[in-house]
């Protein structure tokens, strides 16, 4: 959908006039507040507000926040205006907190995502502030951005996705805080915190006490705040979150710049990467505020560089650090490696009996010596089939249930991730090598890395004895090669 004429206006009195009747007209404008940039629409025109949704791509169960230019604003949104809003009101508004009521019968369902809630905040950055009271009506306003992608703090950001989209962008700036407002439902029993932000958890309960936290909306159920139920936040690149030492991270990000093109990003204390990785600041790890202004840019950034993967710190769960690990690890999809864990992949020929019997054996030593290994298995020529009869009998013999496995075929992306491939004969090692010899350094065969000659000869055909024998010899091939390597 880009089949607008974009205008682009600047914070002048004059167009915010334009701005605020383009809203009264039931047009579309992004202007800036001190969280994001929202893409605004008439709250109360069902019609106007169907145009958001439009804009940004957004599913219609998502409901958008309400913006105001004032307290006297509220009353006609909300159904009722409990004692708890009322001290919140006075101590954060304006400012980046939304809260969330029960909404009066002027507010179309549209705006609430079909909820009989509605969500509100009056924002503190002056531009913002003067085209809301231009406007004279309520704005609905998501961050405007296309859905899902890193929010929008600049004009060029907003300029780059919504050109086309929309019919004016107010070009104020940069902003301030740079993530979403916190969102707090008081239209219930007991509050409710559903996104952390600029108003940090910590101050609310020193306001209005003990405050429970929802950060995802259960399967099936209509989310209350935006950033509850779908992924959020997501460059066109992969983002992890790291968990480990910063030496375990270096290894671990140098092996992935190898292959990919890849981004970290840092704070200033940290040392710099040795590797191919672009480093991209945050800031110092000790100023939350200065962090939480940068993220969504360097996002977009190291987008518009092609990077594949960025990967991230973890980031402590105290004060507004809270709202910068939400938009983190939103961004990530909750997707946190541990990269002290070692990935160690077993290959054969079909993934039915020798494989499968190593990658057993491996992870029952490193649960028994409670060591940071996981074992995988794949073959060359593998195709969804369980371990055969002789090898799950002779690993029950050992205690380890090997029935449930299915055999997979080795790729790309199994090398990649694994830190060690231990193969069970030189000829399948020699294949590896000329199929990825991007891997190459990393593949041994098993005995070779066991510090001796030979291969793990296939039992395949063979009777119960051979599958013993084949177990114990791999067996002890992993407790030698255990104490030179591991």
């Amino acid at each position: 959908m880009k089949n607008k004429e974009t205008a682009f206006l600047s914070v002048s009195e004059e167009d915010l006039s334009y701005a605020a009747k383009l809203i009264q007209d039931g047009g579309t404008v992004i202007f800036p507040t001190e969280t994001v940039y929202g893409l605004g629409a008439d709250a109360l025109n069902p019609k106007a507000s169907e145009k958001i949704f439009l804009a940004k791509g957004r599913p219609s169960d998502n409901p958008l926040i309400v913006h105001i230019a004032n307290k006297d604003a509220l009353t006609p949104l909300a159904d009722e205006i409990p004692s708890v809003a009322e001290k919140l009101m006075d101590a954060f508004w304006p400012g980046p907190l939304t809260l969330i009521f029960k909404k009066s019968d002027e507010v179309p369902k549209t705006v609430t995502g079909g909820l009989n809630t509605v969500a509100v905040r009056i924002p503190n950055q002056p531009v913002a502030r003067r085209f809301l009271e231009l406007a004279q009506i309520p704005v609905a306003a998501p961050s405007a951005n296309l859905s899902g992608k890193p929010s929008p703090t600049d004009f060029q950001h907003c300029k780059k996705d919504m050109t086309g989209r929309v019919d004016a962008i107010i070009d104020g700036g940069k902003c301030q805080v740079g993530v979403e407002s916190t969102v707090l439902d008081i239209s219930g029993e007991k509050p409710v915190l559903y996104r952390p932000g600029g108003v940090t958890l910590e101050q609310i309960e020193a306001c209005i006490g003990k405050v429970e936290i929802v950060t995802s909306a259960n399967t099936g159920e209509a989310p209350k705040s935006p950033g509850l139920k779908y992924k959020h936040y997501a460059p066109d690149a992969e983002v992890q979150v790291l968990r480990g030492g910063i030496e375990d991270v270096q290894q671990y990000v140098d092996k992935l710049s190898q292959l990919h093109k890849t981004a970290v990003l840092t704070f200033d204390e940290f040392p710099p990467f040795s590797s191919n990785a672009i480093s991209y600041s945050l800031g110092s790890k000790e100023n939350a505020a200065q962090a939480g202004a940068r993220l969504f840019a360097a996002l977009r950034d190291l987008d518009d560089l092609h990077v594949e993967y960025i990967f991230a710190p973890e980031i402590p769960e105290t004060g507004f650090w809270r709202a910068v690990r939400n938009r983190m690890y939103r961004a990530a999809g909750d997707k946190i490696i541990d990269v002290t864990n070692k990935k160690i992949l077993f290959v054969c020929t079909g993934n039915t009996c020798r494989s499968p019997m190593a990658e057993a054996i491996l992870n029952d030593i490193a649960k028994r010596k409670n060591l940071n290994i996981t074992a995988e298995s794949a073959g060359l020529y593998a195709g969804g089939s369980p371990a055969s009869d002789y090898a799950q009998a002779v690993m029950k013999e050992m205690d380890m249930d090997i029935t449930s496995h299915v055999s997979q075929q080795v790729t790309k992306e199994l090398l990649e991730e694994a830190d060690l491939v231990l193969t069970m004969t030189n000829a399948h090692k020699q294949m590896l090598d000329t199929l990825f010899p991007q891997s190459e350094n990393k593949v041994f065969a098993l005995k070779q890395w066991a510090g001796e000659n030979g291969d793990i000869s296939d039992p395949f055909g063979g009777d119960i004895e051979e599958y013993r024998r084949c177990r114990d010899e791999i067996h002890q091939m992993l407790s030698k090669g255990w104490e030179a390597h591991l």
